[in-house]
């Protein structure tokens, strides 16, 4: 079985949690990377903000790894404007993936609103198994790890189970 973890990350909690996740399943590591540099400082709330709500979808760089190619997929996003980033929307409304078993994550500095909803909707056709929220990260490094770690073998173990 081949598992893939695929994120986008801009400040490290959601590459924190994915890198802690391909650790625990033994997964192949893809972050997503845009062409255009983000927005540093507070200058970043605004820039991202406004991708989010104006339906951005910023070009990716090209991906070493093909999400199709894989069995289980784990999937995360940082949360801006309670929603997933327009690089994992944009990414999902164009994979063409179809009968995969996919667990989302989000990292997020408190709510998530409808992150979770909006990315099932853009993954029609396939099972979404588990979902795991992760509230800033790197604040709580040492808790989330274990969290992320505890999150990720369940999930691979009730992959294997159903296999």
């Amino acid at each position: 079985m081949r598992v893939l973890v695929l994120y986008y990350s801009l400040d490290g909690n959601t590459r924190l949690m994915a890198q802690t996740i391909a650790k625990t399943c033994g997964a192949d590591l893809q972050e997503l990377r845009t062409e255009e540099e983000p927005k540093k400082g507070f200058a970043k709330y605004f820039w991202g903000g406004r991708q989010v709500f104006m339906k951005e979808r910023p070009r990716l760089l090209p991906l070493e790894k093909k999400a199709v190619d894989y069995d289980l997929l784990f999937i995360g996003t940082p949360v801006w404007a309670f929603s997933p980033v327009p690089a994992v929307s944009g990414f999902l409304e164009n994979a063409a993936l179809s009968g995969k078993k996919i667990a989302l994550f989000c990292c997020s500095g408190g709510g998530m609103g409808r992150t979770f909803q909006k990315m099932e909707a853009l993954l029609g056709g396939n099972a979404i198994i588990s979902t795991m929220h992760f509230v800033e990260p790197r604040r709580s490094e040492q808790a989330s790890v274990k969290k992320a770690g505890e999150w990720a073998a369940k999930v691979l173990s009730q992959h294997n189970r159903n296999l």
